[in-house]
């Protein structure tokens, strides 16, 4: 996959997630709906699932990233809205076009 058509469908991910979040908050409380999903095996494994993502993104923002004035944004970002960062970042990686070399 190309990068531009990579950026592309990050682009409409993220949209979409956009428009489910906008959806979720109109139908109701998130505190509730959370108490129902802590209820669910599925939900522990959707949960479980959110914060390993965390963890793999988190890790290679810090990675790349090397000094905390540039990836405590980033973290901090993650942390508050999801993969909606995660995306934002990956795409930002894209357009700036900067590889990663792994052994430095």
């Amino acid at each position: 996959m190309t990068r531009r058509l990579f950026a592309f469908a990050l682009l409409l991910g993220s949209l979409y997630l956009s428009w489910c979040i906008i959806l979720a908050v109109q139908s109701g409380s998130l505190f509730e709906a959370a108490g129902r999903l802590a209820r669910e095996p599925w939900g522990w494994v959707t949960i479980v699932d959110l914060y390993l993502g965390f963890l793999v993104v988190g890790g290679l923002m810090v990675w790349r990233e090397r000094r905390p004035v540039r990836w405590l944004p980033w973290l901090a970002a993650l942390f508050l809205l999801g993969n909606l960062a995660s995306a934002a970042y990956l795409l930002r990686w894209l357009l700036t076009g900067r590889p990663v070399d792994p052994r430095t």
